[in-house]
């Protein structure tokens, strides 16, 4: 939903993440670092509270040539949310790891092709 929201320019505060620190990976600094990589600023608080106004600061609605790929961390969730924003950048959006959604979605590429995405294997 974070990245949605993102995306989707959604402001949102979501309360109750604690349990999210402790998956493959910690995904409330993963996300946060990932979605800063495409301009977006969110805050947490108190290891359980995401918020952000979900809006894209200076990068002109592009991502610079050395911000444009996201590390998944292990983390197939990470994969799969970040992808569907490839429709932001300009030049297309890397996914480092790509491989690792074959752990719950083996498809998952196949049918973000099929859905009208781009999908080139590097």
């Amino acid at each position: 939903m974070v990245a949605t929201c993102c995306g989707m320019g959604v402001a949102f505060r979501f309360s109750g993440l604690q349990s999210l620190r402790i998956k493959e990976t910690d995904r409330l600094l993963a996300l946060r670092q990932e979605l800063g990589k495409l301009g977006y600023r969110i805050t947490e608080h108190d290891g359980s509270i995401l918020e952000s106004e979900a809006k894209r600061e200076g990068l002109e609605n592009s991502i610079s040539s050395n911000s444009k790929s996201i590390d998944t961390y292990n983390d197939h969730r990470m994969a799969m949310c970040m992808a569907p924003l490839a429709v932001l950048c300009k030049d297309g959006l890397i996914i480092n790891d790509a491989q690792v959604v074959s752990k719950s979605y083996p498809t998952f590429w196949d049918d973000l092709k099929i859905a009208g995405y781009g999908i080139e294997r590097l």
